[in-house]
């Protein structure tokens, strides 16, 4: 009888653990399918030659002057914005922020930092190196969840410590559209 019991409480067992790791690859692989629709989405951006281009000087849209000036283009279509590139040029080099949307909402950040390479103890201008790069896969804008990707290591600039850094960005690209 006891026996018997034993079988029912290790059957029981047996769909816990089961029911257990269906759930943890649901989360796994589910994570894993929306960077798949990301980086599918992305790629439709790229790809999309109807989209219009505009560029501008980003010193003369933020009052801000840099050793190397600045730009920010944007790709949009007739009802909303696509991508987004801000590049500010230092005197060490350059910082690239590409901001890929959907639907208005930001879907793919990557940033990059290159530095001028040095010769004979010296900037070399002629010269970019990219020292760092993060891509952040946004999978809840609002509530600030992403996934972060990053190879290398900043030199001198500063990381972002929230998805909503990227605010002033969205802000100067959705106010150069308007």
């Amino acid at each position: 009888m006891y026996w018997y019991a034993y079988l029912i409480v290790l059957h029981h067992l047996k769909k816990t653990f089961l029911i257990i790791l269906t759930l943890i690859g649901f989360v796994t692989f589910g994570q894993e399918n929306k960077l798949d629709r990301i980086n599918n989405e992305v790629n439709s951006i790229e790809s999309d030659s109807t989209l219009t281009e505009l560029e501008f000087d980003w010193v003369e849209l933020t009052g801000i002057a840099t050793d190397g000036g600045g730009i920010l283009k944007v790709w949009h279509n007739k009802s909303e914005t696509c991508k987004i590139i801000e590049e500010i040029g230092l005197s060490y080099g350059r910082i690239r922020t590409t901001i890929y949307l959907e639907s208005g909402l930001p879907i793919k950040i990557v940033e990059t930092e290159e530095n001028f390479g040095h010769k004979n103890g010296e900037l070399n201008y002629k010269e970019l190196n990219e020292v760092f790069k993060a891509t952040i896969y946004i999978l809840n804008w609002e509530n600030d969840k992403s996934k972060i990707e990053r190879i290398g290591k900043r030199v001198l600039s500063e990381g972002s410590c929230s998805t909503f850094d990227y605010e002033p960005i969205l802000q100067r690209a959705k106010k150069t559209v308007k």
